[in-house]
């Protein structure tokens, strides 16, 4: 009888996997490795994590996933052109740790699986385009769902699909066609926003914000319909 129970208990932990590490601790590295590229020091070893589904249909294939506490390493790219799962999915995946064109991601997916639905997205963190511009500190945002606040455009990088944006601490990049949204959207410079918000990713030995959606982009009013949306409330008062 005692084997039998340990062989079952055998075949629940492998059908489940291992016990699942943080996206923290897959990401996280002071090593810039021999390509400055920080790889995981989980590099080339079969995995098991947990986080909430932020971002979907990746151009180059798979989706994002956040710990439910936001922050600097804890997020990561899961390279799945067939997933099972959607945006606020609270899952567990196991994959191998590999390194996708200088991120740090899971592919070769052995196992998805949904915990809960339709969880609120974690709180992005709060970052300036002066840290996004800075290789250094940016690569700790690398896969992290991230916000700037009142940003202007600043350039074109070509005719469509990238700008630049500067909120006065630096000027760095955002791409419109990662997610499949705004792929013909022109960015018109110098154009104001309250908030940008989307996923940082890496490429082409840079860093660059990525909305997820049409609704991540908002658009600064100017004063003057500000001043007539007060000036039509506080007539209602008098």
């Amino acid at each position: 009888m005692q084997k039998i129970i340990i062989i079952l208990c055998t075949l629940v932990c492998l059908s489940f996997g291992a016990e699942a590490i943080s996206i923290y601790e897959i990401q996280f590295t002071a090593s810039a490795g021999s390509d400055g590229t920080f790889p995981s020091p989980y590099l080339g070893k079969t995995v098991s994590t947990e986080g909430i589904v932020t971002a979907m249909d990746f151009k180059e294939g798979g989706y994002f996933i956040s710990e439910k506490l936001n922050g600097p390493w804890r997020g990561i790219l899961i390279l799945d052109r067939n997933p099972k799962v959607k945006k606020g999915d609270f899952i567990r995946v196991s994959g191998i740790v590999s390194e996708f064109y200088g991120m740090t991601c899971l592919q070769d997916i052995s196992q998805t699986k949904v915990i809960s639905s339709n969880n609120p997205l974690p709180q992005p963190v709060l970052l300036t385009t002066g840290q996004l511009s800075n290789a250094g500190e940016a690569e700790a945002y690398e896969s992290v769902y991230v916000r700037f606040l009142n940003v202007t455009s600043a350039g074109n990088k070509s005719l469509k699909n990238r700008f630049t944006v500067t909120d006065g601490s630096g000027t760095c990049l955002v791409l419109n066609n990662q997610f499949g949204i705004e792929r013909n959207n022109k960015i018109a410079l110098n154009a104001q926003y309250s908030s940008l918000t989307g996923i940082v990713i890496y490429g082409y030995s840079e860093f660059a914000l990525c909305p997820i959606s049409t609704s991540d982009y908002v658009i600064q009013q100017p004063m003057s319909v500000q001043n007539r949306s007060w000036g039509r409330i506080k007539s209602i008062y008098r």
